[in-house]
């Protein structure tokens, strides 16, 4: 009888000791996990964040130059009345603006990062729609990819010898 008293408590005590080592190991692990995902939750808000800078400082030179593109169009209306958007020149507006003049449309890109722009295309309003509803009407403001996609459709799945006739 005295054997199974001296028995039980070593028992006892090897069991709650496989247990708190089971839960700190299980603890550790959780830890380093709740580490990566929130460096890489860190990493991905990081260059979110760059991405929403350079679209907005791209926007904010779109917008420059659709005021200026809006002053020269003032001006043109008011020096030359009916023949104001068969005259225009956008020579002197840096990046390069183009006019197509059978569309009566201003088109232009800024440039966002290497890879991407921001295009824009106005349509210039006939002198009967400019009192109402002004010079020219936005009909494209959109972010494009200036760099070229190649796609890599190519799987290695299992290499094979050639045959040899």
């Amino acid at each position: 009888m005295d054997n199974n008293r001296r028995q039980a408590p070593f028992v006892n005590i090897g069991s709650s000791l496989l247990l708190v080592i089971f839960l700190v190991l299980c603890l550790v692990t959780f830890a380093t996990l709740s580490l990566s995902s929130a460096r890489s939750d860190e990493s991905f808000s990081r260059r979110m964040a760059d991405r929403k800078t350079e679209y907005y400082e791209a926007a904010g030179k779109a917008e420059d130059l659709l005021a200026q593109i809006d002053q020269m169009l003032e001006q043109a209306a008011s020096k030359r009345g009916q023949n104001s958007q068969k005259t225009l020149d956008f020579s002197g507006i840096s990046p390069e603006i183009h006019y197509d003049p059978v569309n009566t449309a201003v088109s232009y890109q800024v440039p966002i990062n290497e890879k991407q722009a921001l295009d824009v295309v106005l349509a210039l309003n006939t002198e009967k729609d400019t009192a109402q509803s002004g010079y020219y009407q936005i009909e494209k403001w959109q972010t494009v990819n200036t760099e070229k996609w190649e796609s890599d459709d190519t799987l290695n799945l299992m290499p094979v010898p050639l045959l040899q006739n």
